[in-house]
């Protein structure tokens, strides 16, 4: 939080986080996740605020993958109290293979 008692910025970040970490690690160990093909890197996250938020206020976030093209992940997402949004945000994930350290291009379907 900063003085005047608003939510700092990178708390925002997290949650991103989490809520990216999420569909990746909800039914595997980390173990598990690692070993498989391919693996969402972070190459980019863009928020734009809305509104302030306080360390009180309820929020919900809700997080969507828009596509998946040539090894890119675009997600979008937004925070909301209430039926206001309070955040927007968007983050691009390079498919990459872990083991090779490079990008992955095959599409998803292959690793379903």
């Amino acid at each position: 939080m900063d003085v005047a008692g608003h939510v700092n910025n990178i708390v925002c970040v997290r949650w991103i986080e989490d809520l990216r970490s999420r569909p990746f690690g909800s039914s595997s160990s980390m173990d598990e996740l690692l070993e498989k093909k391919p693996y969402p890197v972070v190459a980019y996250t863009n928020i734009r605020y809305r509104s302030q938020l306080k360390l009180s206020d309820t929020l919900k976030g809700v997080m969507w993958i828009e596509s998946v093209k040539h090894g890119m992940m675009q997600l979008k997402l937004i925070f909301q109290r209430d039926d206001e949004i309070i955040a927007a945000a968007e983050q691009n994930c390079v498919m990459t293979d872990l083991e090779a350290g490079k990008m992955d291009k095959k599409p998803m379907e292959v690793y379903s």
